[in-house]
């Protein structure tokens, strides 16, 4: 007879422990993988590019900057009835800004260049107990001018923030003065008067934006319009008046990509 000897690494419990940590082992090893990949599309600075997501060919040269140029058109009018007095007018003017924009990590910083008044005419009418008078242009003590407030970048678009600076009506002598309400975009975060002036828009559509792929190939050009009415009893100092004003606007944005 010969002795039996034991060889645990060949037991039922051996090859059992060995079969279970493999299979640990290969569930972590998925687990490990699918973080993996998460964190490629998740994690910027682990891209290859920061423009990748943007599909540009490998061989096409990405700009360096963007001029840009925002030309905005409007005419309106309003009016202001406060029981003895009222006063009504009507207005057009035009703005160009122009200036540029460079990319800055995930998002995009824009400098400004010039704001120009390039049209402005103005009449407002003043209906008194014992007379009417009648302003001009060169009489209104204020102007509008353009503000850009920030270029956003979401999803795949990218959206303008701006607005029209305002003036107080009316711009003949009176108690009581009103903000005027002047065009604006949907993404406006600076409101230059009390009115929540996305509720008024009745026509077209001032969600103003850029499709971000579009300006790394060619310049784009696009156009927008839209009409703003408000019509609203006011409360001045215990006195009840009652304001009225709209307006219709045409913007046109080029933004021309510089290698």
């Amino acid at each position: 007879m010969y002795p039996v000897k034991n060889y645990p690494e060949y037991s039922f419990c051996g090859i059992m422990s060995s079969f279970i940590l493999y299979f640990i082992c290969r569930e972590m090893a998925k687990k490990l993988l699918i973080l993996l990949l998460i964190s490629l599309f998740t994690v910027p600075h682990l891209l290859p590019s920061a423009y990748s997501f943007l599909f540009i060919p490998s061989d096409q040269a990405l700009p360096l900057w963007w001029e840009i140029e925002i030309l905005l058109i409007s005419n309106g009018n309003y009016k202001v009835d406060e029981g003895n007095s009222s006063y009504s007018a009507h207005y057009s003017f035009t703005l160009l800004w122009t200036g540029c924009m460079e990319r800055d990590n995930g998002d995009y910083l824009h400098y400004y260049d010039n704001s120009e008044l390039i049209s402005f005419e103005a009449e407002e009418k003043g209906i008194f107990p014992e007379s009417t008078k009648i302003i001009g242009t060169d009489d209104f003590q204020d102007k509008p001018s353009f503000e850009l407030n920030y270029i956003l970048r979401k999803g795949e678009n990218l959206h303008f923030d701006f607005f029209v600076r305002s003036f107080l009506i009316p711009q003949n002598k009176s108690e009581h003065k009103l903000q005027l309400s002047l065009p604006a975009s949907k993404e406006n975060s600076r409101r230059s008067s009390k009115i929540d002036y996305n509720l008024f828009v009745s026509k077209g559509s001032n969600l103003i934006f850029l499709k971000e792929k579009e300006i790394y190939l060619d310049t784009v050009e696009k156009k927008f319009a839209w009409k703003c009415e408000y019509h609203k009893p006011h409360i001045a100092q215990s006195m009840l008046s009652f304001f009225s004003c709209s307006h219709d606007v045409k913007v046109e944005i080029s933004i021309h990509p510089r290698f």
